[in-house]
């Protein structure tokens, strides 16, 4: 079962210059089209509808990677179901490879609030934390 990251806690990771993003941590951002209309620096795309297929693909490039943050829109949805669909998938890999495994020490985590809730956070006071921002568009939203 995945647990939550509060937005604040979330921008201290990323925000800090020793930790590498794909390495340290690893933020995978689930929503659609809606992924270039702004999104958390360094973050995956990774569309909810796919993580089922593109799980394991994410296992072997980031298996090693301590702590997995999943977020959508809002974090209400698809961001918790492909936190689970990818802890699912993980856990049936460790089976396979035992608890040497770099999985069995891995974090997986979703964002409270979402992607909303972190540009509501962090857009004005510090913009550096939103990537491609598309003020139109997400206004349009």
């Amino acid at each position: 079962m995945a647990s939550y990251i509060s937005a604040d806690e979330l921008a201290r990771l990323v925000g800090d210059p020793r930790q590498t993003p794909g390495a340290d941590y690893l933020i995978v951002d689930v929503r659609d089209e809606d992924y270039h209309i702004g999104h958390i620096p360094g973050a995956v795309n990774v569309p909810a509808h796919d993580i089922r297929l593109r799980a394991g693909e994410l296992i072997d490039k980031y298996g090693q990677v301590p702590r997995i943050v999943f977020h959508c829109a809002l974090s209400q949805q698809r961001g918790p179901k492909s936190a689970r669909v990818y802890s699912e998938i993980a856990q049936e890999r460790l089976m396979i490879e035992g608890p040497g495994s770099p999985l069995a020490k891995q974090t997986v985590q979703v964002l409270r609030g979402g992607f909303v809730g972190w540009a509501d956070r962090f857009l004005r006071t510090k913009p550096e934390l939103v990537e491609d921002f598309d003020q139109a568009r997400w206004d349009a939203l």
